[in-house]
């Protein structure tokens, strides 16, 4: 990955164009101005990878780590995260370094709404704490971030004042130099599309109204424009008469399971994949473009979710998905993120960075060591 696009980092003769500098000068840095467009250019062709990232393991009771008043890590000790078990400073900041050591650009971090005085749920004010340990580490400068906005209920927010409350927050956090921009501008997503539009009364232009609110307090801040998008189911088209594609600059996929029967054993990971990628190809013509994904897996016994489960994905098999997308990428330029020229910036996200209890993630366990980390890297890498 070059540094420009990891880190954002403008070239060091920047300033000395903006100045006029003499025309000795720029004979001497023409070959680095000629390099630094070249490396622009090849920025459009690389790919970003994000990772879904779940600030939801905290340690007070009751927790995610204890169902039923049992701790479901002795029966499914593989799942353990080597990594850190709470989310916690000390953990994000080995999180990140371990991201961005194995080619993933930035982490798409889950953000819910809580009242200041209040919880929707037991202890959920902790859900962000994700994004406040990444805004706080040492090693924010090697990874980016994005906010995605979880409007599901318990977590909607309806009222002037709530969502007024929400912006003050978001712009904060888009000052950080680590805010993720494509084209320049900032990337934001809100959750749940159809959540979005019954949670502001089926009104499009009350929808339109909180979106460009968002806008104008970002623009006001002097941080630019922005992409924002909403989550749409896999098998979800969005056509020119699409609500989605009135308000919102793209569209991605948190997570999507077939409607598979409910068996003593898991099925094959195969059968969750060719859901995606079948997914995948209904999106080939949407109307605005669309951040596809990939699942790491998705078992969620340990929870009792009663939705089917599907067995982790060998190396072989994780490796094949990853490869898959890539080409995927390549051929379509509906998948990604939108440019000003009318191209895409390639892009997609992986369920999860880690959702343990549901049996989607790729931080290092106890099981699955560095493994998926290592296929990342060797697919995407350092391009």
């Amino acid at each position: 990955m070059n540094c420009l696009m990891k880190y954002g980092f403008p070239p060091p003769w920047y300033s000395l164009f903006e100045l006029g500098s003499c025309a000795a000068v720029l004979l001497v840095l023409l070959p680095a101005a000629i390099a630094f467009c070249e490396e622009k250019e090849m920025m459009k062709d690389s790919v970003l990878v994000g990772v879904h990232f779940f600030a939801g393991w905290w340690e007070p009771l009751p927790n995610k780590w204890i169902v039923a008043g049992s701790d479901w890590r002795e029966n499914y000790p593989s799942r353990v995260p080597l990594l850190g078990q709470y989310n916690t400073q000390e953990t994000m900041d080995k999180e990140i370094q371990a991201a961005a050591a194995h080619g993933v650009d930035f982490f798409q971090i889950l953000w819910y709404y809580n009242d200041a005085d209040s919880e929707r749920e037991p202890n959920s004010q902790l859900l962000n704490r994700g994004l406040e340990d990444f805004l706080q580490s040492p090693h924010s400068d090697r990874l980016k971030f994005l906010i995605e906005f979880c409007n599901h209920p318990p977590y909607q927010v309806e009222t002037d004042e709530e969502w007024s409350n929400c912006l003050k927050i978001w712009v904060a956090a888009m000052r950080h130099p680590s805010y993720l921009r494509v084209g320049n501008r900032l990337v934001f997503k809100v959750h749940g599309g159809h959540y979005f539009i019954r949670q502001n009364g089926a009104d499009l232009e009350r929808c339109r109204t909180r979106l460009q609110s968002l806008r104008n307090a970002v623009q006001e801040a002097g941080l630019g424009e922005m992409l924002i998008g909403c989550g749409v189911g896999a098998h979800e088209q969005v056509s020119k008469d699409s609500r989605f594609a009135e308000l919102f600059d793209f569209t991605n996929t948190y997570m999507d399971v077939p409607n598979c029967e409910l068996t003593a054993e898991p099925h094959p990971y195969t059968v969750l994949a060719n859901h995606i990628n079948s997914g995948r190809e209904k999106h080939r013509n949407d109307v605005i473009p669309y951040v596809p994904f990939v699942a790491a897996g998705w078992y969620p016994r340990p929870w009792r979710d009663p939705r089917p489960d599907f067995e982790f994905p060998t190396d072989t098999e994780w490796r094949q998905e990853l490869s898959r997308m890539r080409s995927d990428l390549e051929a379509h330029r509906v998948f990604g993120l939108p440019l000003s020229d009318n191209s895409s910036q390639k892009v997609f996200t992986i369920y999860a960075w880690n959702e343990f209890g549901e049996g989607g993630f790729v931080a290092p366990t106890v099981g699955e060591k560095y493994q998926r980390l290592e296929a990342i890297r060797d697919v995407f890498g350092y391009q």
